[in-house]
């Protein structure tokens, strides 16, 4: 067996142990790394490292509550936190246009209608052209021509 494979088994083993006083995780912690140092001269894989330090801040990651900034001067977040935290951030393009009353302040731009409402318009249109048209040919057709007249 390898050294790293004896060291991943022995942190596996040590996060099974699941020591509830911080100073003693970090103690068994430092004692595992420092014994493998000395016997390969190495350091630790790094994910390793990660594992040992995500069982080292066991009480901040597991740590639920949402608003944890106004609670610890330095709050650490599991990953599932961060990206519900970057998904609730706006980006700064949208400081441009959002005002500070929450409405949108930006141009309007017309959207383009659909071929069903185009086709409803062109119909209603052609409909009143034609009585336009034929309201403009009444309007515009010569009278009954009268003669009158005058006795004088």
């Amino acid at each position: 067996m390898s050294d790293k494979q004896a060291f991943c088994e022995a942190v596996t083993d040590l996060i099974e142990q699941n020591i509830t006083d911080r100073s003693e995780r970090i103690n068994a912690v430092e004692a595992l790394t420092d014994a493998y140092v000395d016997s390969t001269g190495n350091l630790p894989d790094s994910a390793q490292l990660e594992r040992l330090a995500d069982y080292l801040l066991k009480e901040e990651l597991t740590d639920n509550f949402a608003d944890k900034v106004t609670q610890t001067d330095y709050p650490f977040f599991s990953d599932r936190q961060l990206d519900r935290r970057y998904k609730k951030e706006a980006t700064a393009k949208a400081a441009e246009y959002i005002g500070t009353d929450g409405k949108n302040h930006r141009v309007g731009k017309r959207r383009k209608r659909s071929k069903w409402e185009t086709d409803y318009v062109n119909k209603n249109a052609k409909i009143r052209n034609d009585e336009r048209k034929a309201q403009y040919k009444r309007d515009t057709a010569p009278g009954i021509v009268s003669t009158y007249y005058i006795d004088a």
